[in-house]
């Protein structure tokens, strides 16, 4: 009897019915644990809040003890208590911090599956006006802390032989020039190298089911954006010019932060299970200078 192509066919469309995971299964951390750094703001916050409503327990790091302490009871009084989520307050850019970090997880909640690094800082100042000090402050937070994160997240992922999902959040702004006259060239290179680190920690860490991934979100309105400022040590002549310019915007206006947050999400549940080493882009657009509309640019170097 020859080769019937097409009862081979029939077999396997049998088998991918057979072995396909019930679709709620797919988009669900049930049962996860996952810690989130920079979570008592912003998007760190929001991550942290989607992957509660997930079914996971959550580790939510931060550096102030002040935040946590005002953050918990925000999420209890939204239904997740202690046995849900507990604050740890961490500096990401010490290792004995994050080494406790990863300790107080496991101790809580027996797991660590799933780690969002989403600690970040900044501040502005053009390139021949930054302080150095300052340009490494950010470097070592945005580009050390994450290392430091992947390398005790997936050292107790490797030794507990859990295929855990790692999600950095990175920013468009690594090769999208903004705002229109630059201003934060120790955020961009950090984000950059960013998503290097992500690329060459998948590739380490695949062989041990550890996938490894970035979301690069756009401008959000969080308490962070809305509060920063320049760098310390500009004049405050430096300081007035630089934020006149920065009222000069190029796009249509800032995405909700959930529209990112529920990337990074998805990010961490069985949905990604064949994606590793990629820079996920949400930002509505923005990098393809797809808008809604385009705000009038009236200031420009004089010629």
């Amino acid at each position: 009897m020859g080769y019937d192509q097409n009862a081979a066919n029939a077999a396997m469309l049998k088998r991918y019915v057979q072995e396909a995971r019930p679709m709620e299964t797919m988009f669900s951390v049930e049962g996860k644990v996952a810690i989130v750094t920079g979570a008592t703001s912003g998007l760190g916050f929001n991550i942290a809040l989607r992957l509660l409503q997930g079914g996971a327990n959550v580790v939510i790091a931060g550096s102030s003890r002040t935040k946590g302490e005002y953050t918990i009871p925000i999420l209890e009084e939204a239904g997740y208590g202690n046995d849900r989520v507990i604050f740890c307050q961490t500096n990401v850019t010490k290792e004995e911090d994050m080494e406790n970090l990863v300790r107080t997880a496991d101790e809580t909640f027996g797991s660590i599956d799933i780690f969002v690094n989403s600690a970040a800082v900044w501040s502005y100042a053009h390139i021949y006006d930054m302080p150095a000090e300052e340009f490494r402050r950010v470097l070592d937070t945005n580009v050390s802390g994450a290392f430091l994160g992947i390398k005790h997240v997936s050292r107790y992922m490797i030794e507990h032989e859990i295929n855990g999902k790692i999600t950095l959040i990175s920013s468009n702004s690594a090769w999208l020039p903004y705002p229109v006259f630059g201003g934060y060239p120790h955020y961009t290179a950090s984000k950059g190298g960013v998503n290097s680190l992500a690329i060459e920690a998948a590739k380490e860490l695949k062989r041990f089911g550890i996938m490894v991934n970035v979301v690069a979100p756009g401008g959000m309105a969080t308490a962070g954006a809305s509060s920063n400022m320049c760098a310390a040590g500009l004049s405050e002549e430096k300081q007035d010019e630089f934020y006149e310019e920065l009222m000069v915007w190029q796009n249509d206006g800032t995405q909700p932060v959930d529209t990112v947050a529920i990337v990074a999400y998805a990010m961490s549940t069985p949905m990604s299970d064949g994606i590793t080493g990629e820079i996920v882009v949400a930002d509505c657009g923005m990098s393809h200078n797809i808008v809604k509309y385009q705000a009038a640019i009236e200031q420009y170097p004089e010629e």
